[in-house]
């Protein structure tokens, strides 16, 4: 990947830790009883969001799984990628990726995230700019439900708006991990000799990032 590197995701996720921030005391000192409670309230919001969006579709433990994950995952992120100053003034992680900080952190949070979107912006314009890139938003949001590889075709078998990539007398270049699972995030698609290449962002089944690359001369899509 050029432009749309773990590195720019990574950026463009913390560019809104900072949007629903809310400042409290509660923040300052470490309590398990006070995260326990906060948890429990920030759950049920989600849960009851999810069920105004859904309708009889709607699933509640789905839905609290879903709500676990997404918050055991941004714990994990902010634990990674925040900057040690920050991480030192933080009580409890797990707080602070429910959206509330003391006054301190919420201030130098802000300042970080302005940062971030910055570094996003910078290298969505260098992509914009950039003349060798081939138009390619195709599979954004897809899921990676089966992976079929013969001598001359690889085919990804998709759920979301394509049901099939078929890839023919192609190459893999880069694989990070399991396939199967994962979340196409973006793709940059370069013209090279004798065919393309096709870069892929993918978040994989166990939420961390990988790489996708395949040199193919032909791509087909099946929607």
């Amino acid at each position: 990947m050029k432009y749309f590197t773990k590195e720019w995701y990574e950026a463009c996720q913390a560019a809104d830790w900072c949007l629903n921030m809310a400042v409290s005391k509660n923040a300052e000192e470490f309590s398990e009883e006070y995260y326990k409670d906060l948890y429990t309230r920030r759950r049920r919001a989600f849960v009851k969001q999810m069920k105004e969006e859904e309708g009889e579709a709607f699933d509640k433990i789905a839905a609290e799984v879903a709500f676990m994950k997404h918050h055991e995952e941004t714990v994990k992120r902010m634990e990674r990628i925040l900057p040690i100053e920050i991480k030192a003034a933080v009580a409890d992680m797990r707080v602070l990726a429910l959206d509330i900080a003391t006054k301190e952190v919420r201030h130098q949070l802000k300042a970080w995230c302005e940062e971030q979107k910055k570094l996003a912006d910078a290298k969505e314009a260098e992509y914009a700019a950039d003349s060798t890139k081939e138009s390619s938003e195709t599979f954004a949001g897809c899921e990676l439900t089966g992976v079929e590889m013969k001598e001359t075709t690889l085919t990804l078998t998709l759920k979301g708006n394509v049901k099939k990539a078929v890839f023919k007398n192609y190459k893999i270049l880069k694989q990070e991990g399991y396939l199967l699972g994962a979340k196409w995030l973006k793709e940059e698609a370069y013209a090279v000799e004798g065919g393309k290449e096709y870069h892929i962002l993918l978040r994989k089944s166990n939420g961390t990032l990988g790489y996708l690359t395949i040199f193919a001369e032909q791509l087909t899509i099946l929607k």
